[in-house]
């Protein structure tokens, strides 16, 4: 196949995932309005073909620290957490302009590649 089938192909099968995921999202919300979801938790739904739909629930919490901090502030256990994580920007940063740093750092670093994506673009019409 050309390059310009393969693109066409892509095209197609990327419209048809459209559909399909927006088809699947609208038979979801039909589901959970028969098979409602507890609000935390799994609930299963055994219906009368014998075909089991389980559901989960999930709530997210999301704060203002500050606020959350103060509010706290005399508490033995506070309810945050602290997250330490690699800067990957300037992890990049040194691994291209400053390779002697990234010598004395490079043996507590694993680099691998991560998914190619494609984007196709189909021209506009009528201009």
């Amino acid at each position: 196949m050309t390059a310009e089938e393969l693109a066409a192909e892509w095209l197609s099968a990327k419209r048809a995932e459209l559909e399909a995921t927006n088809r699947r999202v609208q038979i979801e919300n039909d589901i959970l309005k028969l098979c409602p979801p507890r609000e935390e938790g799994s609930a299963t739904t055994v219906l009368t073909n014998g075909v089991r739909v389980k559901t989960t629930g999930k709530l997210t919490y999301k704060a203002d620290i500050d606020r959350l901090l103060t509010l706290t502030a005399g508490w033995p256990d506070k309810p945050i957490k602290t997250k330490v994580e690699a800067d990957e920007s300037l992890l990049k940063a040194i691994r291209t302009d400053r390779p002697d740093l990234w010598r004395q750092i490079a043996q507590a670093i694993t680099v691998k590649p991560a998914k190619t994506y494609i984007v196709i673009e189909e021209p506009a019409h009528g201009i």
